[in-house]
């Protein structure tokens, strides 16, 4: 299974978006449903985690949060910067 993620995701690239509606924070990918959180700390983190094992499989990933689109870093800072 693991192979064919590699493939199907390799040179793609997506976008999680983050944003709060009625209450509660809706996480999507390429704007289909990823899923709902009650915490911006949870969509955050499922973002993310989505996001870093999209890139394991050998895609491009971005992640964002509304208003404006505003980027959110997904990846732990390396040591020095």
């Amino acid at each position: 299974m693991t192979a064919s993620l590699i493939l199907r995701d390799a040179g793609r690239s997506c976008t999680f978006r983050l944003r709060r509606r009625a209450g509660v924070w809706e996480v999507t990918r390429d704007h289909l449903f990823h899923g709902d959180y009650l915490t911006r700390g949870e969509a955050l983190r499922s973002a993310c985690s989505a996001a870093l094992s999209f890139e394991a499989a050998g895609g491009t990933a971005s992640v964002v949060a509304t208003p404006g689109d505003t980027p959110i870093a997904h990846r732990p800072a390396r040591p020095g910067s």
